[in-house]
């Protein structure tokens, strides 16, 4: 799969949310948002249309 965006991006965003995780006190997160989905891992979906969730 390709990034859409550069892998420096990617692991900016991937510490962001490990970060906000951290800070939250949760050791899991569940993502249900297409968007949110998108925004973290770049996997661009038919999410709208076909439920999907990022654990």
């Amino acid at each position: 799969m390709a990034l859409h965006f550069a892998r420096e991006e990617y692991a900016t965003r991937q510490r962001a949310v490990l970060t906000a995780m951290a800070d939250s006190g949760l050791d899991a997160l569940l993502m249900f948002k297409p968007e949110s989905q998108y925004w973290t891992t770049g996997f661009d979906s038919f999410g709208y249309c076909f439920f999907q969730c990022l654990l």
